[in-house]
């Protein structure tokens, strides 16, 4: 299975420069961790021939008006994706900023809280998608880029096999790596773009 993920920039090998021959040949989804233009997402959607699962940005607050085309904001929600359990989570820290998409650590952790039952029985998470990352992995010290202490719970506690998020830019000199693995899940930073090729999950 092969998946698109999209996230913080519009990058060019997907727009001014695109060339199809580039990419898979079929790509089952496009995730995108947020921060894009909505007509962005839903030229992906149509170029690849592929669904979109996104979840918003900090500042992505002209989705209200204005969402992508066709996409399924997953934000708080759990949803299964050709036998993949995937969870989403939108937004930043909470930084004071009037119009964007923030929450406190108390708030993110009360949207978990409500979607955690699921996983109660050991129902196994594939994928959580994120705009911030957790906190201690490919995040900042400043208020807004600083992680959530929810999402490292979830990555120690239920071992989702992907955690992927975007909002902390590869070209901030953070000397981040892309992809990292804490325990046993692989940590991705979707900026720009990047593919992910996984197994099908065991029936």
């Amino acid at each position: 299975m092969k998946f698109l993920i999209v996230g913080d920039t519009v990058d060019p090998q997907l727009y001014d420069h695109f060339r199809r021959d580039r990419f898979p040949e079929s790509i089952d989804a496009i995730f995108s961790v947020g921060d894009l233009p909505p007509w962005y997402l839903s030229y992906l959607m149509s170029v690849f021939n592929a669904p979109l699962y996104y979840v918003r940005g900090n500042h992505d607050d002209n989705y209200y008006h204005n969402p992508p085309d066709g996409g399924d904001n997953i934000h708080g929600k759990v949803i299964t994706f050709k036998g993949l359990t995937i969870i989403g989570f939108e937004g930043s820290m909470f930084y004071h900023h009037p119009s964007a998409i923030q929450y406190t650590e108390r708030q993110m952790r009360a949207i978990w809280r409500r979607m955690a039952w699921r996983f109660l029985f050991g129902r196994k998470i594939d994928i959580v998608l994120t705009h911030a990352p957790p906190f201690g992995i490919h995040d900042a010290e400043d208020q807004c880029h600083k992680g959530f202490l929810t999402f490292s719970h979830i990555i120690h506690k239920y071992k989702p096999r992907y955690f992927i998020h975007g909002h902390t830019h590869l070209n901030y000199g953070l000397k981040q790596n892309r992809i990292d693995v804490v325990n046993d899940t692989t940590v991705i930073n979707g900026y720009g773009f990047h593919i992910l090729e996984i197994d099908p999950p065991v029936e």
